[in-house]
């Protein structure tokens, strides 16, 4: 247990050290999704680079490809029929990717200082530290990560009023010579009357500084601007 004390700390010091570690990392990722008791899955694999640009080929039930970098910028690009849309949203930002936040050394915060977050108090129990996050924005809610051996294993959110929205679990921890990453993570948001939804997220096929097309894929200069359907009133 003392070895595994020493040498975690030294595996995160790495991790918070981009410029020195890995350039790229790229992933198979299955997102399973379960709300109102119906079960949708989502397939990708997303292409992150230490300058923070993320390509993701989301492979099923669609196929199209979104190019973003940490700003929002977004481009979704569909291959059967050519067309690109191009859109600036920060909730789409490749910083809010798992893969991204661990590559680039944002373990600590899990990405939440891209959202203006700041660390506030810090706790220890039985052997766990908590630590609190906070924004300026009043209609954010506070964010509690818990480590164990410096690492995240579960976040929740909470709004200012004291409600639970949603928690987090990161487990299935792999290192891949200076890279951490966990391979599973579990999501629980909380909605009205009690009603929830249930998000699992694995991680395989984690290749470090491998060589893949998809990194470099841009989208054809020929792509046509995608046509919106506007809802019928």
């Amino acid at each position: 247990m003392k070895f595994k004390r020493l040498i975690l700390p030294l595996l995160l010091l790495a991790a918070t050290a981009p410029a020195l570690a890995q350039r790229k990392v790229s992933a198979d990722v299955e997102v399973k999704t379960v709300t109102g008791g119906k079960l949708t899955t989502v397939t990708k694999s997303v292409y992150c680079t230490n300058n923070g640009r993320l390509v993701t080929l989301f492979r099923t039930p669609l196929s199209y490809y979104v190019i973003s970098n940490t700003k929002g910028e977004i481009k979704l690009y569909k291959p059967d029929t050519n067309e690109v849309l191009s859109d600036v949203d920060q909730s789409m930002s490749s910083g809010t990717e798992l893969v991204s936040i661990f590559m680039t050394g944002h373990i600590d915060d899990l990405g939440l200082g891209y959202f203006g977050y700041r660390a506030g108090g810090i706790t220890r129990e039985d052997g766990y530290i908590k630590k609190t996050f906070t924004s300026s924005d009043a209609g954010l809610p506070s964010v509690e990560i818990v480590y164990e051996d410096y690492l995240p294993i579960y976040c929740a959110y909470t709004s200012r009023d004291g409600r639970l929205l949603s928690k987090k679990y990161l487990s299935d921890y792999r290192t891949y010579g200076r890279f951490v990453l966990p391979h599973r993570i579990t999501d629980i948001s909380y909605g009205k009357n009690r009603d929830s939804s249930i998000v699992r997220t694995l991680y395989s096929s984690v290749k470090v500084d491998a060589d893949d097309p998809n990194f470099d894929f841009q989208v054809p200069a020929d792509a046509k601007p995608m046509k919106l359907e506007v809802p019928s009133k």
